[in-house]
């Protein structure tokens, strides 16, 4: 063994019996399968070099199984601590400059393969806690190694969402906004103790006298997956939307019972409905991968939107699986001066401000800028 090596090795011994170090930068590198060695017999294999002269470096590995990790460095770094985390203890291993590493092994870290998503929160989470550090300092992620080597020879300040607390940065101003959109970020929105219940048969709405019920008459289209409805007490009018096929946005006069097509939908999947009375229009958001998908419909025929793709409003892939499942709709709650109010809850039943995770945005439709104005973490 050379001189060198055998240096790096004391620090890495050292690094692990002592104490925490304050400065210590943790790198992270996931995995899901390694690349075959000329050895048809071996494990598939994940190159690791660190190169990092001066710095201390906690090195965490995430694979799928099956993997040996043969982490190198260079001359100066010091390798404080391997983490390993993958299906089972057994299924994989690791080697520093050849030499077998035990004690490497932790169960149940997430395995995420890029830096945004419900996983990767957790990943930071349970790292930057372990290692009592505010953030993780490179991530690195693939779902296939070659035989060359994945480098850690830099530290990433450039995303975000490396830190643990993070959010805490991507707050908006909220004092310029509409004095009706402060009052709302303030109360959470009044109960005025109205519900409404829009179904294929028609729509009920329920007040402190009772319930009443609107059945859908047979001049207009059938009612196919009915998703969102919204009552206007100053109109005495009640608007439903639906999805699938091309989708329609129906109105109901309470005073008469009279049911009408405001608008056809072509098409497009909304979650979520506003009724603005103060322009005669309804707000509405975009269904499944399309939650930022903002369309206006004004009574009158009027129609604008905008597109905000879903990784612009911060925070808000914290809250689901991304690249996976579909995140949670976005709940249009106010309206004013071009600005909505949008509530993305981190669980179908929970809403500002009740417990619970949540996100609150402010959008201003014709431009598209978001701002993060609220936020809860569980």
């Amino acid at each position: 063994m050379t001189l060198p090596l055998r240096c790096l090795l004391a620090c890495f011994v050292l690094g692990l019996a002592g104490p925490v170090q304050a400065d210590r930068e943790v790198h992270v590198i996931a995995v899901e399968n390694g690349f075959q060695p000329d050895d048809y017999l071996a494990w598939p294999e994940v190159h690791v070099l660190v190169e990092r002269p001066g710095q201390a470096v906690s090195l965490v590995l995430l694979d799928g199984g099956e993997v040996h990790w043969r982490v190198e460095a260079s001359s100066g770094t010091i390798i404080s601590e391997i983490v390993r985390s993958g299906p089972n203890a057994e299924d994989s291993k690791v080697s520093l400059f050849g030499i077998p590493m035990g004690g490497v092994q932790i169960p149940g870290l997430p395995r995420p393969f890029q830096p945004v998503g419900r996983d990767f929160r957790t990943l930071v989470d349970s790292l930057t806690e372990r290692f009592e550090t505010g953030r993780i300092h490179s991530f690195q992620g693939m779902y296939q190694a070659d035989a060359k080597p994945v480098k850690v020879d830099h530290v990433d300040t450039t995303t975000a969402g490396l830190a643990r607390n993070y959010l805490s940065q991507q707050l908006g101003e909220s004092d310029d906004l509409p004095e009706e959109i402060r009052n709302w970020i303030e109360s959470g929105g009044a109960n005025d103790g109205l519900a409404v219940i829009f179904d294929s048969g028609g729509v009920s709405l329920t007040g402190p006298t009772g319930t009443r019920r609107f059945p859908a008459t047979s001049d207009i289209p059938d009612i196919l997956l009915p998703t969102a409805s919204v009552y206007d007490p100053g109109s005495q009018m009640i608007y439903g939307i639906t999805f699938g096929g091309e989708g329609y946005l129906y109105s109901v006069d309470v005073q008469t019972g009279e049911w009408a097509v405001v608008a056809n939908m072509d098409e497009y999947d909304a979650a979520g409905l506003l009724y603005d009375p103060e322009n005669r229009q309804l707000i509405t958001t975009g269904a499944f991968s399309r939650p930022g998908d903002i369309r206006v419909f004004g009574l009158d025929g009027r129609r604008s939107g905008t597109f905000v793709p879903t990784t612009a409003f911060p925070g808000l892939t914290d809250l689901f699986n991304y690249g996976n499942e579909h995140g949670p709709p976005l709940k249009p709650r106010a309206f004013s001066e071009g600005w909505v109010i949008l509530e993305a809850p981190g669980r179908p039943d929970s809403a500002y401000p009740d417990t619970g995770q949540y996100r609150i945005y402010a959008l201003r439709i014709a431009t598209g800028e978001v701002r993060l104005l609220r936020y809860r973490n569980e």
